[in-house]
């Protein structure tokens, strides 16, 4: 294999039953240096708790080193204990957090740099991802970031980070996230029939009355 063969890669990614997991690759990524780009449209805390010993050792190692995290804000896709610790990590304006209301759904995880590094796929930053789901992720190595395999994708990296607002300390209150939820799923629903809204809602609505009623009782 050339030197070439060996930088120009393409593996496969799973959960527990494959050659390569999502975790071994999460791991390299941070092991190079460079810009990192996080977009998940699901980051838990359990999720990254498994990568953060691998931010802190990418952040420590350089000043030169970057992280852009791209997050849903609503309560359901975003932890905010994420948002302080990653905060509390950045002495030097390292870490910038976005939030891009607008349903987001895509997972792209990818370093610039000198050893560029892609991954995309089907798997959020969660524990269950990580330990559970069928996932199915694509990594992608190439000798520069200008290779037009990786190209396109730093291209609508920088691009989402450029129409996204940055995470303010206001976006993370409680309250706050639950209206996003809210305004998620509100916004969700207009696209469906009303019947399939009733179907799903009319279950919820069903247990919440009924697991009210028996707490009265205890």
């Amino acid at each position: 294999m050339t030197d070439l063969e060996a930088v120009q890669t393409v593996d496969l990614l799973g959960t527990n039953d494959g050659e390569r997991r999502v975790l071994d690759s999460l791991a390299d990524l941070f092991a190079g240096d460079g810009t990192i780009y996080l977009v998940s449209g699901y980051f838990t805390y359990q999720g990254y708790r498994s990568i953060r010993d691998d931010v802190v050792s990418f952040l420590e190692r350089s000043p030169e080193n970057q992280l852009r995290v791209v997050v849903g804000p609503a309560s359901d896709q975003f932890s905010s204990r994420i948002a302080y610790d990653l905060w509390a990590l950045d002495a030097g304006d390292q870490v910038r957090i976005y939030k891009q209301p607008r349903g987001l759904h895509a997972k792209l995880y990818l370093r610039d740099g000198p050893e560029p590094l892609c991954i995309i796929g089907s798997a959020n930053i969660t524990q269950v991802a990580f330990e559970y789901n069928v996932e199915l992720g694509l990594e992608m190595r190439r000798e520069t970031v200008d290779h037009p395999d990786l190209k396109p994708f730093l291209e609508w990296a920088e691009h989402l980070v450029e129409t996204s607002a940055p995470l303010r300390r206001r976006d993370v209150f409680a309250p706050v996230q639950v209206g996003s939820s809210f305004v998620n799923w509100s916004n969700k629903a207009r696209l469906l029939p009303m019947r399939n809204v009733a179907l799903r809602v009319m279950p919820v609505l069903f247990l919440v009355l009924v697991f009210s009623g028996l707490f009265r009782f205890v």
